[in-house]
């Protein structure tokens, strides 16, 4: 992962990071992110959610979220092969808004 990613990750407010996917089915759009958690490791999920929710910058619940890939990493020198693992490119992680995350 950039430096940028593993910094957001790890440094200051630990904040996710995130990148799209390519969508996992006709009609969404899907994502890989990253999210520090409180005890040191690291959460890294693949989601996918209906293209229209997104295309129409609706409000919604989890409910109309899909998880597909959930793994718990103890490391942050862990999360690339989680997020490869997911279908994702390590490289491609960043700030959720560079890639129309739906936090």
């Amino acid at each position: 992962m950039k430096i940028q990613a593993r910094n957001r990750l790890t440094m200051g407010q630990r904040a996710l990071v995130s990148a799209r996917l390519p969508a996992a089915g006709p009609g969404l759009c899907s994502w890989v992110w990253v999210l520090p958690l409180p005890d040191g490791r690291f959460r890294v999920a693949a989601i996918d959610i209906a293209q229209r929710l997104v295309d129409d910058d609706e409000c919604f619940g989890e409910d109309a979220i899909n998880t597909r890939f959930v793994r718990v990493v103890d490391d942050v020198d862990h999360v690339d092969g989680a997020v490869r693992e997911a279908g994702g490119d390590p490289e491609e992680l960043t700030a959720p808004w560079h890639n129309d995350f739906p936090l």
